[in-house]
């Protein structure tokens, strides 16, 4: 049937997303605090206005352009150079929608200027396909290791019951729906990758990598994946390994061409500092690497975790289920998860700034829907555990979905204000 094959995501789904993003955005105006141009999603953004329209020419640009959108970038009036911290991975991701939206401009009679309502426009349809593309790899992957319902069902519920329906429809802007899929993409290129490799599949998933990397540099751990995926013990692991060493000249090869994807960059780091490469975040840094702030991330009412994404519980359910099971993936995802977390929790902005939920991790679910997935699969002919998942499955979802209809952005209380939390809770 139709409605169990991973083709119903791009059927459905997609004009579904399509209706929730341009009504969540009716009454958006440009260049406003709600407004997905806006902050971060401009510093990410302003590459493309300075690729197609105005060259690094800061003087070229709107006046108050940079205030208008947030301060996301800042125009330099010493050196004349638009200087953003944001790497260009998302920006590039956004081309397509960027140039369809700058050739409308003028059609529609739109300020073709790089900033007016159809470059908003541009980016919703941007958050809306690489969203469904990425669930439509993600159960097209899924589906080789778990039944057809639950390969579909799964990616739609990790949309529903995460924020990453909130950075797809209301924050489309932000890298993390862009990193979202190209997680997707590794991880459904992986399968041939590892048991059918040539040329062209390399050279994608190595240009995936580096795009990922391009839009989060922290990205670059998902480049582990193929090494412990569907591995079963240390020989396997080891003939994994070996299985790249004898093709070291397809994957250097295919890693020097993906490496060009990051000319742009290069380029622009070369023009605002005289430098090939830069630390281009100054004194933001990881000054918690000895303290982490891990309960903070995890649980604290400012975007913690677990707070604001409980599904993310019942997938940690699955992790211990496929570790009980003697399952390497299950090993290399909680791995990773504490890994990941240790980064985070480390970072100076650890709580990441005016965001709904905890968004460093949104790329993660794509890993993280497989101990979910497991789990389903485990509970199905267990009637009171099955309905015992349905149900906390379900009130994961109406949560998140509540909570993302009535978030303004930020939160306004303290680390551990768990009042202002249940305000928002009550909505």
């Amino acid at each position: 049937m139709i409605l169990l094959k991973p083709k119903t995501i791009l059927l459905f789904i997609l004009p579904l997303c399509i209706f929730l993003t341009f009504n969540k955005h009716s009454k958006d105006r440009a260049n406003t605090y709600h407004g997905v141009i806006w902050a971060d999603a401009a510093g990410y953004y302003i590459h493309q206005p300075i690729w197609f329209i105005y060259g690094n020419d800061a003087k070229a640009f709107p006046k108050n352009i940079e205030l208008n959108t947030g301060n996301g970038f800042y125009l330099d009036t010493a050196t004349n150079k638009v200087i953003t911290k944001y790497p260009c991975g998302v920006a590039i991701l956004q081309t397509p929608f960027f140039l369809a939206s700058h050739f409308l401009a003028k059609v529609f009679h739109f300020e073709a200027d790089g900033f007016s309502k159809i470059y908003s426009y541009g980016l919703y349809f941007a958050g809306i396909v690489y969203c469904c593309l990425g669930l439509f790899l993600l159960s097209r992957f899924l589906s080789q290791h778990f039944s057809s319902a639950v390969s579909v069902i799964a990616p739609l519920l990790f949309l529903a019951g995460t924020n990453l329906f909130y950075y797809s429809i209301d924050a489309p802007g932000m890298s993390h729906v862009y990193s979202f899929f190209l997680f997707c993409l590794i991880i459904y290129l992986t399968p041939t990758l590892t048991t059918k490799p040539r040329f062209s599949i390399f050279l994608l998933f190595f240009c995936c990598v580096t795009l990922a990397t391009l839009t989060r540099p922290t990205n670059i751990l998902i480049v582990l994946f193929p090494f412990f995926y569907n591995i079963k013990n240390k020989s396997e692991f080891v003939e994994r390994i070996l299985l790249f060493l004898k093709n070291k000249f397809v994957v250097l090869g295919t890693l020097l061409i993906a490496s060009f994807l990051t000319l742009p960059q290069i380029l622009y780091w070369n023009s605002t500092t005289g430098k090939l490469i830069t630390y281009s975040y100054g004194n933001e840094s990881f000054i918690f690497w000895n303290n982490p702030k891990l309960l903070e991330i995890w649980f604290c009412t400012n975007n913690g975790l677990f707070l604001y994404t409980p599904l993310i519980f019942i997938s940690f359910v699955g992790i211990i289920l496929m570790m009980k099971k003697k399952e390497w993936s299950g090993y290399f995802i909680a791995i990773l998860f504490l890994v990941i977390s240790y980064i985070f929790a480390s970072w100076w902005n650890w709580w990441f700034g005016c965001s709904f939920g905890a968004r460093s991790f949104v790329e993660y679910y794509s890993l993280l829907i497989i101990p979910f997935c497991y789990l389903l699969e485990y509970t199905k002919d267990k009637k009171v555990a099955k309905y015992t998942l349905v149900l906390a499955i379900a009130f994961c979802c109406y949560l998140n979905l509540n909570m993302e209809y009535y978030y303004d952005g930020c939160f306004y209380g303290d680390t551990w204000d768990f009042s202002s939390y249940l305000k928002l809770l009550n909505s």
